[in-house]
Order: structure tokens, then C-alpha cells, then sequence
């Protein structure tokens, strides 16, 4: 039985801001994922992606994350963020070449935007090796 989640299992559809991570075992597939991710997010760490947008704009990011990774050997996992979560840490996470992470930071990222399925193709295509 899987543990995979389709998008219409997805909670809170009132979230607005998203933390995505992910352990990908295979280096070619990592690559995909990053390139992909860099695009619709904000690198917090390694393999940790601060998101932005609705409910139906994450399952369009997981739904692109599907194509990308293994499901039996990989792990992706998305986290809603109220509007009033508040990030807080230590350490050079925080230090993004003087970007400061905070609320004013946070509110504008980018929503990711809507993508054809001819688009989706066509961006899978071009991080196939």
C-alpha cells in the first residue's frame, strides 16, 4: 500500500505559504528536483523550499514533483504555514547573501505560476538527461 498522497487528500486549502522537503536518493533525480524547485520557491537549506501560493498551486508543484522523482525511493513532504507562522533560526540559514527572511521577505514570493500541460512537458523534457 502507498503512502503517497494525491492532491485532493491535501489539508488546509486556506494555507498561502508552504515548507517543502525532500530526500532524494539518486543524484540525477536531486538535480531535476532542484532545478525544478528553484523556480517555484525560496532554498531555506539543502532540501528545504519555502513556497508560496493556493492549495491548487501545490498540487500543481506535486503533481510536476511526481514526474520527477521515484516514489519508492524518494520523499517529498509539504507542510502548510499559516499566515501567522513565524519563521525563526540560527546559524547561516538566515544569512542569504542579505535577504533577510521575514515577513516582509516572505510575502513576496512569488505564487507559482499556471502551467499547460504542453509547458509541463516541455520543462520535463528539458531536465531529462
Amino acid at each position: 500500500m502507498s503512502k503517497t498522497h494525491t492532491p485532493s487528500q491535501l489539508p488546509h486549502s486556506h494555507a498561502k505559504r508552504w515548507l517543502l522537503a525532500h530526500d532524494i536518493r539518486e543524484p540525477k533525480r536531486l538535480q531535476r528536483v532542484w532545478r525544478y524547485l528553484r523556480q517555484e520557491g525560496v532554498r531555506m537549506q539543502h532540501s528545504v523550499y519555502l513556497l508560496k501560493g493556493d492549495r491548487d498551486a501545490i498540487e500543481r508543484v506535486m503533481e510536476q514533483l511526481r514526474n520527477l522523482i521515484d516514489e519508492h525511493s524518494d520523499d517529498v513532504r509539504i507542510y502548510p504555514l499559516t499566515e501567522n507562522t513565524r519563521l525563526w533560526g540560527l546559524g547561516t540559514q538566515f544569512n542569504d547573501g542579505g535577504n533577510q527572511l521575514c515577513d516582509a521577505f516572505m510575502d513576496k514570493l512569488r505564487e507559482p505560476a499556471q502551467v499547460s500541460t504542453e509547458q509541463q512537458a516541455s520543462a520535463h523534457k528539458k531536465l531529462s538527461y
